[in-house]
């Protein structure tokens, strides 16, 4: 059989699990520690540099989040042991001051931290939810109204009977021919005169009104001898809010009924007095509470998502948003608070549709604060995170907040949501669907509707990057990954397969997903106890409308009896690893840029854990008499270790070795 001669260019495209005679020939069999780059073509990974230890002790399943917060504040947040703490991205701890009632509350005490938490970042403030935590209102709140009505006079009449009946008792006044008598004021004076005083009422002379209130329910009501169009009685209603007295006791509450200029009844009304002028004015209120009801007008907010804030001091803040207050260096802060309802009651302004649910998700999208739960996507007020409620039931603003559920012949429990292309993908298990409006979304144009039906895996939160969202799923004993995009030659929205050439690659139990903004190159973290120190990554070069590359392969970091990555997340373009060692916890660094060199070099040295003199934790000291520098490195070195060397005379570099078996090198 002939020699058979193929030229093979490069092997940029990863592996393959084809048939040799279906694999592209820039396809491998296996590629391990290896990066494949349409430019420098297939090379050694990048190695990683040992940032800090930042503990001794085990993480375990915690949960792990990265801060993003500027191009010069990037933390990592662990949650673990019903505790919380915040370490700066060169591994730094910060003081974190928990600011519940007790030592830490019961909002982060999750046996399962890993799965149980999920958080968003916004400017300073970071979202904490807890999946299993069921929200809920807080008792009733505000103050008990008394049973109350108002008697106008609305129009003095000469020679007229006016009566007002109270409990089925008549009190009445009549005037005469004589101007004085059939003042507006001198027959509301008569009137409050000839009833006295009755027991268990306070009335209230107002000038041309009378205030009526009582502990308990009394009927009341005006007749006049003008045909009752002289007077009027308000008691707890009103048909109209042109129908309300000019004046009223201060906190008043009418409810506004059938009112012909407005189609959003029924509403409530306050009035509300500034006592430095004498005058007040009627404003949108929430019904009132009286002996017979009890109105929940606020959130619980002990079971709302909790806030980590970043303090003016630099430091962090642990809290639920209750309003509650805090000093730093003698100035007072406040904690945002989760408002309440500000208007009408349960019909008019009901509750968001999570109350009594957990919170599966949490996001934000179009300036405003969101949250999965359910079957059902709720979004804050425009530009308010924390206005849960409507600012008024008579008008439908397009600021109000959004709450809609899903439509679809299968149960769809939603788990994640993803902002993307100005629009949102929500993911259920088995479908996926985009909320989409015009420019500016509000509740008069929200619409919800399935895109695509793929199952998925959701363990690991689907990622986004460019016109593109990537999400795992499930292939037996295995994983894929999926790529969400909108086929711009159909206007059609797909998700291909990314491992359909390896469907036997990928492990199961994929729980983390990181992309790189800048770079075409993804990472998985599978939590199978024999790939907890691999990392399976993913990198793609489109031109031309085709995509060029599509590379799968494997990182690998040591053994898993020692080591373990906890997490993963690009920032800018390198990778960050939360690596769990015999030694604790450290930070790592992949620099996954193109080109990528030592500092002063024209080469990258591929040794992991690299640390130099400015490494947090290394130190050396000179031994003049002996005339060596012993080197302390800040880890324990697990097995025998090579130290390599540069030193640069002139143009000339002299490599220089050392061997240790412990963390001193000598």
């Amino acid at each position: 059989m002939p020699i058979i001669n193929h030229a093979i260019p490069n092997l940029i495209n990863g592996i393959s699990q084809q048939p040799d005679t279906l694999r592209l020939s820039s396809q491998a069999e296996n590629q391990v520690n290896g990066m494949s780059s349409v430019v420098e073509g297939l090379k050694k990974r990048p190695p990683t540099e040992f940032v800090k230890k930042i503990q001794s002790s085990q993480l375990g399943n915690a949960f792990i989040h990265t801060i993003n917060r500027d191009t010069t504040e990037r933390y990592i947040l662990i949650i673990k042991d019903d505790s919380l703490s915040v370490y700066d991205i060169d591994g730094t701890a910060k003081t974190v001051v928990d600011g519940t009632a007790g030592s830490w509350g019961t909002y982060i005490d999750d046996s399962n931290p890993q799965d149980a938490f999920e958080c968003v970042t916004v400017a300073d403030y970071t979202f904490i939810i807890n999946k299993n935590f069921a929200t809920y209102m807080q008792a009733a709140s505000g103050t008990t109204r008394p049973f109350e009505a108002i008697y106008s006079c609305t129009q003095g009449v000469a020679s007229t009977k006016y009566e007002i009946k109270i409990n089925g008792t008549t009190y009445d006044y009549t005037t005469t021919d004589t101007a004085s008598t059939f003042d507006v004021t001198n027959i509301v004076t008569n009137l409050v005169s000839d009833i006295g005083s009755l027991s268990g009422f306070t009335i209230t002379n107002l000038g041309t009104h009378i205030y009526f209130s009582h502990a308990s329910d009394f009927t009341i009501q005006a007749v006049d001898g003008y045909g009752s169009q002289a007077s009027q009685v308000l008691k707890g209603t009103a048909q109209n809010f042109t129908d309300l007295p000019d004046t009223a006791v201060n906190g008043m509450v009418i409810e506004i009924q059938n009112d012909a200029g407005n189609q959003f009844d029924n509403y409530y009304v306050e009035y509300q007095s500034d006592s430095s002028t004498d005058t007040g004015v009627w404003v949108e209120t929430v019904k009132p509470n009286t002996t017979a009801a009890q109105l929940k007008n606020d959130v619980n907010y002990s079971s709302m998502p909790h806030l980590l804030i970043r303090t003016a001091d630099g430091n962090f803040r642990y809290t639920p948003a209750d309003g509650s207050t805090y000093t730093i260096s003698t100035v007072d802060y406040t904690t945002p608070q989760w408002g309440g309802r500000v208007c009408g009651d349960e019909s008019s302004a009901e509750n968001p549709s999570f109350i009594g649910n957990k919170i599966t998700d949490v996001f934000f999208h179009r300036n405003r604060l969101g949250f999965i739960s359910g079957e059902t996507i709720f979004m804050s007020r425009s530009g308010e995170f924390f206005e849960l409620y409507p600012e008024t039931v008579t008008a439908n603003l397009d600021t109000s907040p959004i709450d809609i559920a899903v439509s679809h012949s299968k149960v769809s429990l939603l788990r994640s949501a993803v902002p993307f292309q100005e629009e949102l993908l929500v993911f259920s298990d088995q479908s996926q669907f985009i909320v989409s409006g015009s420019q500016a979304l509000t509740p008069k144009n929200v619409n919800i509707n399935v895109t695509t039906e793929y199952e998925a895996s959701l363990n690991a939160k689907p990622v986004s990057q460019g016109r593109s969202v990537y999400f795992p799923f499930n292939k037996g004993e295995y994983s894929g990954v999926r790529e969400y995009f909108v086929n711009v030659d159909s206007d059609t929205n797909e998700a291909a397969d990314t491992t359909a050439h390896v469907p036997k690659y990928l492990p199961k139990n994929i729980f983390k997903i990181a992309i790189a903004s800048n770079q075409d190159i993804l990472a998985c973290l599978s939590s199978e106890s024999a790939e907890v120190t691999t990392l399976y990554v993913y990198q793609w070069y489109h031109g031309n409308n085709e995509k060029l590359q599509s590379a799968w392969h494997k990182w690998t970091f040591g053994n898993t009896t020692d080591n373990k990555i906890l997490n993963i997340d690009f920032i800018d373009t390198k990778l960050y690893l939360l690596m769990q060692t015999s030694d604790g916890v450290e930070i790592h660094s992949i620099e996954t840029a193109p080109a990528h060199k030592d500092p002063d070099a024209t080469y990258l040295s591929h040794l992991d854990r690299k640390v130099n003199e400015s490494t947090s934790g290394l130190t050396k000291s000179y031994n003049s008499g002996t005339n060596q520098t012993t080197i302390t490195l800040p880890y324990t070195i697990d097995n025998t270790m090579e130290m390599v060397t540069r030193n640069v005379t002139g143009s000339s570099t002299i490599a220089n070795q050392g061997r240790a078996t412990s963390n001193k090198i000598v």
